[in-house]
């Protein structure tokens, strides 16, 4: 298949207004968060050496554990695009109250409970993007390519953060280093605030104490989800055991040297930015099951490698080899999520989610000095890759058949967006259409829908052909792909016509409530649906 028409997912994700915007805050908050990080850990070695060092990066990490699933429970119950805009507001806020009581020199520990602080308010950003991105895309494809392109901004922003607060401890001190990420962050907020998305249908609210909850009881209902998010966690627990061994390999195996830690994870963040631009081209168009256990089996495979053969060049190798897998199970795994569970828990699933897999980094980052302890850190490094290849091939039948059971079925969404009513709306709006949508058949010479009747919902055929007749004359004949009865919903008016099927016929009936809520409630619909009808009644008139 040509590569220019494989790349136009990403073309269209980045002339989506809306989806851009969402993008280019993304990467802003992540340049941002690892900037702050870097002068964070320069202030605490200053204070404490290394062990202050690694206190205030757990520190920070501790929120997204603990805080996760309460803060995208608050966050479930607004606007999307406005949450992102207050978080990166507030975060903003906080860097500033960082860089202040550095200026005036006050206690190192309330610099530790603004990181803190930062960390709950950072759990936030992933969750919400991830739950915004399907409310904006226009098509699977789309959305992929939205996860693949949020990736890329992801390494890139681990890239430019760092080498960003180098050049402000630099060139202005840490002062200048703790403060300078609120400029990034204040912008990052405020592309998102304007932001008009397709509302998510929050439902009924049973106390604070139930919602908490609602994130991980989605993930047992919607199993889909649960699944991908399990193999998730096992590959976030096996990330923290090569965060730590990639430390000793570097001086122990490698002769790099601590510096050379920087070198080996660097290529991780190189290769991440090889995967996601190569995801979108070999998974457009095609299952994401599959996709997603060949990354999780390549995943660990690099690692094994570096124990059997250490040497440095080929580590180096290896690490852009994971890099390049693990942006691959990135846009994979969460573009199954996105669309395994329902709209109005998505953002408090990705929370627990965020909760689960600080956790098992935490845990996985635990394990690795007495799993060297106990058989050395060769054998460490073969066991550590050996964990995800052998995960792969076992629940490799299990991730086929929650591909297939994704919320959204390929056949009716491609006559959803093949109809021009339809065509505006959202993956989101979309999906609750589908939800929505009921088969039906005829046989040859049956009215479907019968002049003057009251109309109560709107049909798409999907094989076979109709004539429209009124008053016993032939205005068309419909095929696959047609749809008929938008003029009775939204004229609120008797048919103004009958259509006879002229063979069997399979068709898609969506009701009258779920038609008029979408298309009447999405301006870009609503303007189609007004051209239409113009065009249709115009067609009664005249009579041709």
């Amino acid at each position: 298949m040509n590569p220019s028409r494989l790349l136009a997912p990403v073309r269209d994700v980045l002339g989506n207004g809306a989806m851009a915007r969402v993008q280019a805050a993304w990467l802003l908050s992540i340049a941002a968060e690892w900037a702050y990080l870097v002068a964070l850990l320069v202030f605490a070695y200053g204070v404490g050496g290394v062990a202050a060092a690694g206190l205030i990066a757990t520190l920070r990490m501790l929120p997204p554990v603990i805080g996760a699933p309460l803060a995208t429970t608050l966050a479930d119950r607004f606007p999307t695009p406005a949450v992102l805009a207050g978080v990166n507001a507030l975060r903003a806020l906080v860097v500033i109250a960082s860089a202040a009581i550095l200026v005036v020199d006050g206690p190192a520990a309330l610099i530790f409970v603004a990181a803190m602080v930062e960390g709950l308010l950072a759990v936030l950003k992933r969750p919400a993007t991830l739950s915004l991105l399907p409310g904006l895309a226009r098509t699977p494809e789309e959305l992929v390519a939205g996860n693949a392109v949020m990736s890329s901004g992801e390494a890139l922003g681990v890239l430019v953060g760092p080498a960003a607060a180098s050049l402000m401890l630099g060139l202005g001190g840490l002062e200048v280093a703790l403060a300078a990420p609120a400029i990034a962050l204040f912008a990052a907020a405020g592309l998102t605030a304007t932001i008009h998305a397709a509302a998510h249908r929050a439902g009924a609210r049973r106390g604070m104490l139930r919602e908490l909850g609602g994130g991980f009881r989605a993930l047992r209902q919607h199993s889909t989800a649960g699944l991908v998010a399990g193999l998730f966690s096992a590959q976030t627990f096996v990330r923290g055991l090569l965060t730590v061994l990639l430390v000793a390999a570097s001086v122990e195996l490698l002769g790099f040297g601590e510096g050379g830690v920087g070198w080996l994870n660097s290529a991780i963040g190189a290769g991440g930015l090889i995967g996601a631009t190569g995801a979108t081209v070999w998974m457009a168009g095609g299952r994401l099951g599959p996709a997603f256990t060949l990354a999780l089996f390549v995943w660990g495979l690099p690692i094994a490698a570096v124990g059997l053969v250490p040497v440095g060049w080929l580590a180096i190798g290896m690490m852009a080899v994971v890099g390049i897998a693990n942006a691959s199970l990135d846009v994979a795994g969460l573009t199954l999520m996105q669309r395994s569970v329902p709209n109005a828990v998505r953002a408090r699933v990705f929370g627990s989610f965020e909760g689960i897999a600080a956790l098992t980094f935490a845990l996985g980052s635990l394990a690795a000095a007495p799993l060297v302890d106990l058989i050395g850190l060769r054998p460490a490094l073969v066991v550590t890759g050996a964990i995800l290849p052998a995960l792969a091939l076992v629940s490799a039948p299990a991730v086929r058949r929650a591909d297939a059971s994704a919320i959204v079925p390929r056949r009716e969404l491609d006559l959803l967006r093949g109809d021009p009513l339809f065509a505006p709306l959202s993956l989101v709006i979309l999906e609750q259409l589908a939800q929505s949508m009921t088969l039906e058949r005829a046989v040859a010479g049956t009215a479907i829908v019968t002049q003057g009747e009251v109309g109560d919902a709107y049909r798409i055929l999907a094989g076979g052909t109709a004539d429209v007749v009124r008053d016993h004359q032939l205005l068309r004949t419909l095929g696959p792909g047609d749809g008929f009865g938008e003029i009775a919903l939204l004229e609120d008016r008797p048919r103004t016509a009958s259509v006879v099927a002229t063979t069997a016929v399979v068709l898609h009936r969506l009701p009258r409530g779920a038609f008029l809520d979408a298309v009447a409630g999405t301006p870009d619909s609503a303007r189609a649906a007004d051209r239409l009808v113009t065009d249709r009644l115009a067609t009664l008139d005249t009579g041709s």
